[in-house]
């Protein structure tokens, strides 16, 4: 239930991060190039960070997912953004390809990082669930920026991502407090 409470937290706070300065930015002049890192930042703070048991590393271990999921966040997006369009692929799959690459980024790190047991299922219903929940994404980009319809896509696009993929991939996951190694 607590992994659930904070992946929709982290969903939502993505959301507002990348829509609430667009929308703000049709009224004002404000620049939201600083806030795209956000939800990355998020998905590590409220996801990955709680996993890592105690240990004479960890607060290293914290700041390393944090800047890992960044990471994985920006390789994804780019990918999705720049590379897909490129050999003419629709923003859905594009999108949808771009949650599956931050899915296996995230596994991987977590897998080293954490270290957290992640099972070969657990990655492959976490990546079913980034590349629907990428493809929910996909079908807001496709739409008009801040129109109720694409904000709505938008927030449910966040939202599912970061929840599915939170609950798939790391709700099995087990840590040894004593020694941090995967149970």
């Amino acid at each position: 239930m607590k992994l659930l409470t904070l992946s929709l937290i982290s969903g939502a706070l993505s959301y507002l991060s990348v829509s609430l300065p667009h929308l703000l930015s049709l009224q004002f002049k404000v620049s939201y190039d600083m806030l795209f890192m956000l939800p990355g930042l998020l998905f590590g703070l409220f996801i990955l960070v709680p996993l890592v048991g105690a240990s004479k590393h960890r607060a290293l271990r914290q700041v390393g997912l944090m800047v890992f999921s960044v990471f994985a966040w920006y390789v994804a997006v780019s990918i999705g953004f720049q590379v897909l369009p490129l050999i003419k692929q629709s923003p859905v799959l594009s999108c949808g390809v771009s949650g599956m690459i931050g899915v296996l980024l995230l596994a991987v790190a977590s897998r080293y990082l954490v270290p957290i047991a992640v099972g070969p299922s657990s990655v492959v219903w976490a990546v079913i669930a980034g590349f629907f929940g990428g493809c929910v994404i996909g079908l807001a980009v496709s739409l008009p920026r801040a129109s109720v319809a694409s904000e709505v896509l938008y927030f449910f696009g966040f939202l599912s991502w970061h929840s599915s993929v939170g609950l798939t991939l790391f709700s099995k996951g087990k840590t040894d407090p004593g020694n941090n190694r995967p149970v």
